[in-house]
C-alpha cells in the first residue's frame, strides 16, 4: 500500500537524520561562529525563542516567513558543508544549488508534490545535520539537552494539544518552500485519498543533537544507546491509533531526561569536550 511507503519513508528519513549528524559529529569539525561556549544562559534562549517563534511564523506576511526560512537555512547549509567541501566556492555552490532546488520544485512543481517532498526532505536532513553539529561542537552538554527536552515535553503537549499553535504553524508553513519538517504522502484505500505523514524538524533536532552530547559526554555506550532509543521511540510513534498531530517531544523528551539521570549517576561528572576528543580523537577532523 501507498501509505506504508510513505510511513517507510518518513521513518527512513528519520533514522538517516540521526545516524548522519552522528557520523558527521565524528568525521569534520565545523567552524564555529564567534558565539562563545553553549551554557545555560543559551538555553533559557532558546526556549524563549521556541516560544516565540510559532506565533511569529503565523502572524508574520507570509513573504517575510519565507525570507525568514531562507535566511536561516542559508546560513545552516554553508556551516555545514565548509569543512566537508572546504573551498568557498564550492561550499556556495552546494548551498545555491540546494536552496534553488527547493525554491524551483516548490515553483514548478507545488509545495504537495513529491518532487518537492523529495528535495525538501534532503534539505532539511542537511539543516539537521549543521544544526546539530554547531550546538554539540560548542559545547553544548548532555544536562542542557536534557533540560530542553524536559520544557520541549510540556510545551508541546500545551502548544499541540491544548491549543492550536502547532496546529495553525504546520499549515500555515505547509505551502512554503524550505517548509520544517520530513514529509512523505500517498494515496490511501480505494476512493486515492491523500494522507500525509510526516515529523516535525525541531522534533528531529533533538532526537539528532541528543546521541551527540550524550556521546561527548559518556561514551560509545551512551551515544549509541540514544539513538537506538530515538529511533525506537519515533517509530514507535508513527503506529500509535493517532489521525492527528501529536506531540513527540511527550515521548522524546522524558526517555532523554530518564536517560541523561541515568548516565550521571552511572558515570558521574560529564566529560567536557576536550576530554572526549583526547579519549575518542575524532578520524580525519577537518
Amino acid at each position: 500500500m501507498i501509505i506504508n511507503t510513505a510511513l517507510v519513508v518518513v521513518l527512513a528519513l528519520a533514522a538517516a537524520a540521526i545516524i548522519l549528524s552522528m557520523l558527521y559529529f565524528r568525521r569534520f569539525r565545523i567552524e564555529r561562529p564567534p558565539i562563545g561556549v553553549f551554557n545555560l544562559q543559551d538555553v533559557a534562549f532558546m526556549m524563549v525563542g521556541i516560544i516565540l517563534v510559532p506565533f511569529l511564523y503565523v502572524w508574520l506576511p507570509t513573504w517575510l516567513v519565507g525570507a525568514l526560512l531562507a535566511l536561516s537555512t542559508l546560513s545552516l547549509l554553508y556551516f555545514m558543508w565548509e569543512p566537508v567541501l572546504r573551498a568557498r566556492l564550492a561550499v556556495w555552490l552546494a548551498v545555491l544549488l540546494m536552496l534553488g532546488a527547493d525554491i524551483w520544485a516548490s515553483m514548478q512543481y507545488g509545495a504537495t508534490s513529491a518532487a518537492f517532498y523529495a528535495i525538501n526532505d534532503i534539505v532539511i536532513l542537511a539543516v539537521i545535520v549543521g544544526l546539530t553539529n554547531l550546538w554539540a561542537q560548542s559545547g553544548m552538554k548532555a544536562r542542557d539537552v536534557a533540560i530542553l527536552a524536559g520544557f520541549l515535553a510540556l510545551y508541546d503537549f500545551t502548544a499541540t494539544t491544548l491549543l492550536p499553535l502547532m496546529g495553525d504553524m504546520m499549515l500555515r508553513l505547509a505551502g512554503l518552500p524550505l517548509a520544517p519538517d520530513v514529509v512523505w504522502s500517498g494515496a490511501s484505500g480505494a476512493g486515492g485519498t491523500l494522507v500525509f505523514v510526516g515529523i516535525g524538524l525541531g522534533d528531529l533536532l533533538l532526537a539528532s543533537v541528543f546521541p551527540l552530547v550524550m556521546r561527548k559526554a559518556f561514551g560509545r555506550g551512551a551515544g549509541y544507546g540514544a539513538m537506538l532509543l530515538a529511533m525506537a521511540a519515533i517509530c514507535a510513534m508513527f503506529f500509535l491509533p493517532i489521525g492527528t498531530v501529536f506531540p513527540a517531544m511527550v515521548v522524546l523528551g522524558p526517555l532523554m531526561v530518564a536517560q541523561y539521570i541515568y548516565w550521571v549517576r552511572r558515570k558521574g561528572q560529564e566529560r567536557t569536550t576536550w576530554q572526549y576528543l583526547q579519549a575518542e580523537p575524532v578520524v580525519g577532523s577537518r
